[in-house]
């Protein structure tokens, strides 16, 4: 991979377009290419950081993730798993359930009953449960998504059976909605920022046994209880499955009567207009372009048929992964591929908010992919993720790179940013998938490449990325970089093509740890000269490579010490975690052990780092730690300032938490 900083001068006299085509290319150590070379191989792309066509960005959009049924969040797997998306906050920020209204039993991938929380019409509604499972969501500061479906006993004798009339389904959505807000865990401000889904798929059989007329009366239903609490409360549907390869109907003339019908009738609640598009519905291979057609023609439908009322729109595909069917294994979940994809996608979302600014639409890409219940083997290709790190363990998890992906999200900023020059050379006229983001303490750029699959034989794919109008005169440089081999912990497990689903060896498991974070892939560069605010890079991505630019001003500045940490002896050894920062400039921790003897007020010099040179997450699994082991950990900002010790003291014998 070829990768160079500028680090040149420009004369004050030079045109812009002479001093870009002046500044020089200084590689990084050992490989130092010519401008000839570089300008012989490579595309070039601007971007201004000042543009005034830049739009708000909104990185929570990108970071949710799906879970079948609700009764899983408070199982130990589960737990485990949302312990590490609240490790890392800005890189996942919400979660997809089904099943509020049916809870009581764990479910695979179908509804399989209607639960315990309105077993018969004269029974109370009893929602202890799902209020407690929607808590292990909050209390990690996670938003949920909830999907009101499905029926208990007392609407319907069926879970996916519409009921003979809506009385008592709107009694139970009202109910609902209230106890949320008078609880004191949630409350109408928290749930105001949630999103409610009406129904998962209501022309797929397996979730739904009516006809469209059925569902929007259960739509129709379901927006008069929110009108008669009084409380503020998004709402969002349809959610098909939207499989035009398979079915016809199944898209845009499914979707057309839903906006027709929403457009006629303004006591219809629509905040959220979501479908399900997948890559693809059958065997031939994935393709992220169907993800764009199915969301721009919805947008242009839409528009078409009330320009005024669906002006401002969110637009969500939150099942826009790769294949159909979450609970079938699929190799290219585990490894690069799906990182590239969950960047292809989002990017896509970002192309069309751009093209339809005028109408103020704005387009969201989610994956259904954290269902932790269906890895049931190391590794197994299941939609997740994490998987697990051993078929003996239920908690102890290896992040996927897809998960690496996510930790790319934190470093976007809250702009994005249209492209100056050279859009010709980006999706959607290549393979190569760009978004471009600024905020007022640092700039973060993603670029995917995803391999047209109608086009054979790919070949890497080299930038010359140019950023205009930086306001630093210094700044630190750092590339984040998920491919076959970096942020992958599938190729570090021994997973291959010839090996796709591989079982790592149990002394394997800190090696794969190490590898298994979000890698830069070259050491960070420091204080680099910005004359005139530019900054400019030869990127290199091979296929299924995903890269994210980051970066932010030299500075000074301390980061503050995690304010806690904590020990927790388990099995795999021991579960070290600690306060996680927001800190834009967070660049890494560094986890070190000593055994000295002392205050856990204060440490010694540590000893033992533990961590490799990026950790992203403020969680850490020590599994050869000996009895008696310390902790102490530091964050280091962009710029290289680290922050005081966080400590630890020893944890010995049963489970045990320290604080400090």
């Amino acid at each position: 991979m070829r990768q160079t900083v500028h680090n040149g001068c420009m004369a004050p006299t030079f045109s812009r377009r002479a001093a870009l085509a002046a500044l020089p290319l200084v590689g990084s150590p050992g490989h130092a290419p010519s401008r000839a070379d570089a300008a012989s191989t490579a595309a070039t792309v601007r971007v201004d950081v000042g543009d005034p066509r830049a739009l708000p960005f909104d990185r929570r959009g990108a970071g949710i993730v799906g879970v079948y049924d609700i009764d899983w969040l408070l199982t130990p797997g589960f737990g485990r798993l949302l312990d590490n998306l609240a490790a890392s906050p800005g890189a996942f920020s919400g979660v997809r359930v089904f099943g509020a209204l049916t809870a009581g039993k764990p479910e695979l991938f179908k509804p399989e009953g209607g639960g315990s929380v309105w077993s018969s019409p004269d029974a109370p509604i009893d929602l202890s449960r799902p209020l407690d499972d929607l808590a292990a969501l909050t209390s990690r500061g996670l938003t949920p998504i909830v999907v009101l479906g499905f029926f208990p006993p007392a609407v319907s004798p069926s879970p996916i059976q519409p009921p003979a009339d809506w009385d008592s389904w709107r009694t139970l959505v009202r109910t609902f909605l209230e106890t949320l807000a008078t609880d004191p865990r949630f409350g109408p401000d928290a749930i105001a920022t949630w999103l409610f889904k009406v129904w998962n798929e209501p022309n797929e059989g397996r979730f739904w046994s009516g006809a469209q007329d059925d569902y929007l009366a259960l739509h129709r239903a379901t927006s008069e209880a929110i009108a008669t609490t009084g409380l503020t409360v998004r709402l969002g549907g349809p959610a098909i499955a939207y499989k035009p390869q398979a079915s016809p109907a199944d898209g845009l003339p499914w979707v057309d009567r839903f906006l027709r019908h929403v457009a006629a009738d303004q006591s219809f609640r629509l905040d959220v207009l979501s479908i399900h598009r997948k890559g693809t519905v059958g065997d031939d291979p994935p393709n992220p372009r169907r993800l764009h057609d199915a969301a721009d023609e919805v947008a242009a439908r839409a528009l078409a048929i009330d320009p005024v009322r669906f002006a401002g729109l969110t637009i969500l595909n939150d099942e826009a992964d790769e294949k159909v069917g979450f609970e079938v294994p699929y190799a290219p979940r585990m490894d690069a591929a799906n990182a590239a994809w969950l960047g292809a996608a989002n990017c896509i979302a970002a192309t069309l908010t751009d093209r339809h600014r005028d109408a103020a639409l704005r387009f969201l890409m989610a994956a259904d992919n954290a269902n932790l219940q269906l890895v049931q083997s190391p590794f197994d290709g299941r939609r997740s993720i994490m998987t697990l790190a051993s078929s003996t363990s239920g908690t102890d998890l290896l992040k996927l790179p897809a998960y690496a992906f996510y930790e790319m999200l934190r470093l976007l900023g809250d702009r994005q940013l249209p492209i100056a020059a050279g859009v010709e050379h980006l999706f959607p006229a290549t393979d190569l998938y760009h978004l471009a983001t600024a905020a007022d303490t640092h700039v973060g750029i993603l670029l995917a490449h995803y391999p047209d699959p109608d086009r054979p034989h790919p070949i890497p794919r080299i930038i010359d990325y140019v950023v205009l109008n930086l306001p630093w005169p210094k700044v630190n440089v750092a590339i984040f970089r998920i491919d076959a081999r970096t942020s992958n912990a599938h190729t570090a497990a021994g997973g291959s093509p010839a090996n796709p689903y591989p079982v790592p060896d149990p002394t394997d498991l800190p090696a794969i740890r190490r590898a298994q974070g979000l890698a830069l892939a070259r050491p960070i560069t420091r204080g680099v000269a910005a004359p005139d605010g530019i900054y400019r890079e030869i990127i290199e991505l091979e296929p299924y490579a995903t890269v994210c630019l980051w970066i932010t001003p030299a500075s000074d500045a301390v980061p503050t010490a995690p304010a806690w940490i904590e020990v927790v002896d388990e099995p795999a050894g021991d579960l070290v975690r600690w306060e996680p920062t927001t800190d834009p400039a967070f660049l890494t921790y560094e986890l070190y052990s000593s055994m000295e003897d002392g205050d856990d007020a204060t440490i010694p010099e540590p000893t033992n780092r533990l961590t490799p040179n990026t950790l992203r997450a403020a969680l850490w699994v020590d599994p050869a730690a000996p009895a008696g082991r310390r902790y102490a950990v530091r964050t280091v900002s962009a710029s290289g300032i680290a922050s005081p010790l966080a400590v630890a003291g020893a944890v010995a014998g049963p489970p045990t938490r320290r604080r400090t």
